[in-house]
């Protein structure tokens, strides 16, 4: 199930293009999650994309209305001879949403079911509509400048995406960044994780950790990078390192992918003169989140706290720095 990409998704959605008859859904099977199957539909006269849920009868309880928003819309599909039995969620591309990050969305919300297959029937569907609820936010929201701190922390990201590319062969590099996707981590690299954190001052390293989950993760083995910026007037711009990644990604069978993805992390080309101030990386270190690495824990927090975020300063930690090439070295990366 991980495997999905938005490219196979796409082409199950083009296979579907075609309307045959008078038919309102054209459908083809993805998979099957637990209990909960899954397919890529088009809904006509319209031929609009769509990824359908069907869950066992009962899951959905007695829910006071699906998310609604912009992008996409949800609803239910009753009385398709494919879904007796089952409560089934539709998730509809709008006319006017962008479809890269629909499709984006799409092996998201895959991936996100995938890893809880193994949660109560009504806490999953839960789960699910408030994903999807979070995509929709993103879909309302304006196109407003990124902030200074955005900017920097993209600036991080897509520095560390530039090295990984270095060392990873075709398209793995990109495929591996998750940051803009609402991933508690930057990067899923194997079976581990990497997550970036960005600061452009010089005093002590402070960075917001923002959920439990962030450092708390199954994925193992997992790394915090601590990227620090300086001005320098012969350095890239954020304007000018999207474009040096641009031309990669276009080489790597991946512009499409993460020209989305840099929307998804409010990247907009109509804003790219705000962003010429020229930077280097002057500082990339790298530190294993082990037993001993201060970070909130679940097992060790009371079950009422359900979520928190937090400050760390990861300029006093006691963890040694191992750098990005230790890191990707225990990480299975490089040798």
């Amino acid at each position: 199930m991980s495997g999905w990409t938005e490219e196979g998704l796409i082409r199950s959605w083009r296979a579907l293009a075609e309307q045959q008859a008078d038919e309102d859904w054209r459908l083809v099977s993805l998979t099957t999650i637990g209990l909960v199957s899954v397919q890529a539909g088009r809904h006509f006269p319209d031929s609009r994309e769509a990824l359908i849920v069907a869950f066992p009868s009962g899951w959905l309880g007695k829910s006071t209305g699906l998310p609604d928003g912009r992008g996409f819309e949800a609803a239910m599909i009753e009385g398709h001879a494919a879904f007796m039995g089952k409560d089934v969620i539709a998730l509809i591309r709008r006319v006017e949403g962008a479809f890269d990050i629909f499709a984006i969305m799409a092996v998201d919300l895959l991936r996100f079911l995938d890893d809880r297959k193994t949660q109560d029937g009504r806490a999953l569907v839960a789960a699910f509509l408030q994903r999807v609820r979070e995509w929709q936010a993103f879909m309302s929201r304006g196109s407003r400048p990124l902030s200074q701190e955005a900017q920097a922390g993209l600036y991080g990201e897509l520095a560390t995406l530039r090295l990984l590319t270095e060392v990873m062969p075709g398209s793995l590099s990109f495929d591996s960044w998750k940051g803009p996707m609402h991933s508690a981590q930057d990067f899923h690299l194997g079976s581990g994780a990497l997550e970036v954190k960005t600061t452009s001052t010089s005093d002590a390293f402070k960075a917001r950790i923002n959920s439990i989950e962030q450092l708390d993760s199954e994925r193992q083995p997992m790394f915090v990078g601590a990227v620090r910026l300086a001005d320098e007037p012969g350095g890239t711009s954020l304007s000018a390192l999207v474009a040096l990644m641009r031309d990669l990604a276009e080489s790597r069978g991946r512009r499409r992918a993460f020209d989305a993805l840099l929307v998804l992390g409010g990247y907009y080309d109509e804003h790219a003169s705000l962003y010429a101030r020229p930077l280097s990386v002057c500082e990339f270190k790298c530190y294993a989140v082990d037993k001993d690495f201060p970070a909130l824990r679940r097992a060790a927090l009371p079950a009422q706290v359900t979520a928190a975020t937090y400050t760390l300063d990861l300029s006093s930690v006691p963890q040694p720095d191992v750098g990005l090439p230790g890191a990707l070295s225990a990480l299975g990366i490089t040798q």
